[in-house]
């Protein structure tokens, strides 16, 4: 398998830095070999907002839940959703979800959970996460997301 070579081939910069996100990406993300959706986060003065791109996908097809302060994004796949496609006299399939889970670590004491509001439009699927009254309207000092 060409990940397995890859990890296990001496690289120019093999150093223990390497070795960790490696072991780090696994912990991150147990599915294996699952296409991580891009994902932004940004910040607002009165909320916090995730927009994850998942072409084809609503935010009613992900399971959304937030568990010891950690955001858990989950799509488990629908073979159904490409039907259409396969139907047809295919040639070739490059596009199509498949199941993936993202793991993003929140200050939950920093957010007001009970008010997340999900959205999607255009592929995009849009989290919004509002500040607890005492941090709206300002920028905060804390990053409320871990950069792990």
């Amino acid at each position: 398998m060409i990940l397995q070579h890859f990890k296990e081939e001496k690289l120019y910069f093999d150093d223990e830095l390497v070795k960790n996100a490696w072991e780090l990406g696994k912990k991150l993300n147990p599915l294996p070999l699952s296409p991580m959706p891009a994902l932004n986060i940004t910040e607002h003065t009165k909320a916090f907002v995730i927009e994850l791109v998942a072409p084809g996908l609503s935010h009613e097809d992900l399971n959304i839940h937030l568990v010891d302060n950690m955001l858990v994004l989950r799509y488990e796949g629908n073979s159904n959703a490409f039907e259409s496609v396969l139907t047809q006299r295919q040639w070739r399939q490059e596009f199509r979800m498949r199941p993936f889970m993202r793991q993003i670590p929140v200050h939950a004491e920093m957010v007001q959970v009970d008010q997340i509001n999900i959205s999607s439009e255009n592929g995009i699927i849009s989290i919004r996460l509002p500040k607890m009254p005492e941090l709206s309207g300002k920028v905060t000092s804390i990053m409320p997301f871990s950069t792990n």
